[in-house]
């Protein structure tokens, strides 16, 4: 299913490829997204697109930090009408909620999810199966953004703690510049600490009366949303995988429906909770063997694996290579990592 998004997710895009001596036209035409995307923000954009102008442009421009270097150039605009939700919530933290809960109405291309620690709150950024296995600008792309919008609450501030699933880049400079020191690569999520202080920290546009409102409208437009379950299935098993095995029963456990009406609700759609699960991992393979320097048996066993030979087996059927194939062909041949 083809996932969308607005074409006011590439704010900024043409001004900073003009910056690093390129050609935005040309590189749109080659992805196939709007030449003129700020002309009508509210445009549908194929979010499969947003990821290969993405990665086209870090390579073409030879930036490796595009993404992150997008980011300040970018503002809650990007969400079209939701920004006028964010930006009437009480708190940061309400604002982060808000986020998390409605983001399936701005794109289902992407997940954004909200795991409660100690410290406050982790934000976590994944992509969905269909959008791809590239990943790595489009998520500093959207860990820069927040960053950004969280400084404008609090100036000085940086997150605790940044965890990305690709490999660490030769430069860190605009990493340390724009998301701190705390940094891991090679990780088993993408996810950014949001400490209790920021979340506390009040909204300069709080207005307790919009919120309301919109907070309904979002909440009717997220229950609407076709295949939401799929939606639910699928972010659960990239929030689980690396830390525990997941089937039917944990699912529909934790999404407080039975396994025979979750079974039902996934049939409709054409899918089943078994084909979702090996959806994810085939995913997430790709990305770790083309983006990581993980090794197989390191990938097998996020993936919940009982043996390397299992995953190299799973492979093998779904895409006709193994593990070592497929990382080299990822990486255009070469040998690193």
């Amino acid at each position: 299913m083809v996932k969308w998004v607005r074409s006011g997710v590439m704010e900024g895009a043409p001004e900073l490829v003009a910056e690093l001596g390129g050609d935005y036209r040309a590189l749109a035409r080659e992805a196939g997204v709007p030449a003129a995307p700020m002309a009508n923000p509210d445009m549908p954009m194929r979010v499969d697109r947003f990821v290969v102008f993405m990665e086209l442009a870090a390579a073409r421009l030879d930036e490796p930090a595009f993404g992150l270097r997008l980011g300040p150039l970018q503002s809650l605009s990007l969400f079209g009408p939701m920004a006028l939700l964010l930006g009437s919530a009480a708190t940061v933290r309400g604002m982060i909620l808000d986020l998390a809960d409605f983001f399936p109405v701005h794109t289902q291309g992407t997940f954004v999810g909200l795991d409660q620690v100690e410290d406050g709150m982790l934000l976590t950024y994944e992509l969905s199966t269909e959008v791809g296995s590239q990943q790595r600008q489009v998520v500093e792309l959207g860990f820069s953004v927040i960053a950004r919008e969280m400084r404008r609450h609090a100036p000085a501030w940086k997150p605790s703690l940044v965890t990305m699933r690709h490999a660490q880049p030769a430069n860190l400079g605009w990493h340390r510049r724009l998301l701190g020191d705390r940094l891991m690569f090679n990780a088993d999520r993408n996810a950014m600490l949001l400490d209790a202080d920021l979340l506390a920290l009040p909204v300069a546009g709080a207005d307790p009366a919009v919120h309301g409102e919109l907070a309904a409208h979002y909440g009717s437009a997220a229950r609407l949303i076709e295949g939401r379950e799929v939606l639910q299935v699928e972010a659960l098993i990239r929030a689980m995988l690396p830390f525990a095995p997941i089937d039917l029963a944990i699912a529909a456990r934790l999404m407080r429906q039975s396994r025979r009406t979750l079974q039902r609700r996934l049939a409709i759609h054409g899918t089943s909770f078994e084909d979702l699960l090996a959806r994810v991992r085939a995913n997430l393979a790709l990305l770790y063997l083309g983006e990581s320097s993980l090794a197989v048996g390191e990938i097998a066993e996020i993936l919940q694996f009982s043996e390397t030979s299992a995953f190299s087996r799973f492979l093998k059927r779904t895409y006709g290579e193994s593990p070592r194939q497929i990382r080299y062909r990822r990486r255009g041949g070469s040998h690193r990592g």
